[in-house]
């Protein structure tokens, strides 16, 4: 299926992925659909240890529970909500909290150090503003060149190095959200209770079952993704 799928048109596969992001972030229908967030409390109180849980994910990872705050989710989850107390092993979310608002980013982060039991370490992957704002002001074409090849199926305009910073608060949503630095989500994260916070490029961790979960490791990702690590005490 998946074969047939890319065969298709590039321009028609676009026009589907957007009617059905259109569907899937409806703020009528996922305020219809809220109940089922409760549906995923339960299903995850009744995993047996040890509990992983990725935010904001529709990919089946090994070992993991994919869920998403999207209509068609398999597993419905609003990850700035109550899911859990001190049941999850790990929890992974990979470029979400950069579509967040500040108080909805903090939420995330309060509500994932809830579900963690103790030891447990969350990870958030998202885009590196301090490397990636570097990279402008070294102005080198070839990471122009590698970003926009990365990014080619989402047909963004990427040219000069000032792109670099356009799309990273314009493209995606991000522009209702907050992008971070190291050390603002370090401070995010240890104001929630978190500590030994630590960053890491995307695909690499101290912790093997946290390793090689990122789906986009392009050339680009390794200086312009960070993933950043941090453990409830």
């Amino acid at each position: 299926m998946h074969k047939l799928w890319k065969k298709l048109p590039k321009e028609l596969r676009n026009s589907v992925h957007r009617i059905l992001h259109r569907i899937n972030s409806s703020g009528i229908l996922l305020r219809v659909f809220s109940f089922r967030h409760q549906l995923s409390v339960i299903k995850i109180s009744s995993l047996k240890s040890p509990v992983r849980i990725c935010i904001g994910e529709s990919r089946v990872l090994d070992g993991w529970l994919s869920t998403n705050y999207q209509i068609l989710a398999k597993n419905f989850l609003d990850a700035t909500k109550y899911y859990g107390s001190e049941c999850c092993e790990n929890i992974f979310a990979d470029n979400v909290i950069e579509h967040l608002d500040r108080e909805s980013g903090a939420l995330l982060v309060a509500r994932a150090y809830d579900a963690l039991s103790p030891g447990g370490i969350l990870r958030i992957t998202t885009p590196d503003l301090k490397s990636i704002a570097t990279k402008y002001l070294e102005g080198l074409p070839e990471d122009v060149v590698q970003i926009a090849e990365d990014l080619t199926e989402h047909n963004l305009d990427i040219r000069t190095p000032s792109d670099l910073l356009r799309i990273t608060y314009a493209a995606f949503g991000h522009h209702k959200g907050m992008i971070y630095d190291f050390d603002s989500l370090k401070l995010l994260l240890e104001s929630a209770g978190f500590s030994h916070v630590t960053k890491f490029a995307p695909g690499l961790s101290a912790t093997p079952t946290l390793a090689n979960l990122e789906s986009r490791v392009g050339k680009s990702d390794a200086w312009s993704q960070m993933a950043v690590e941090a453990t409830k005490p």
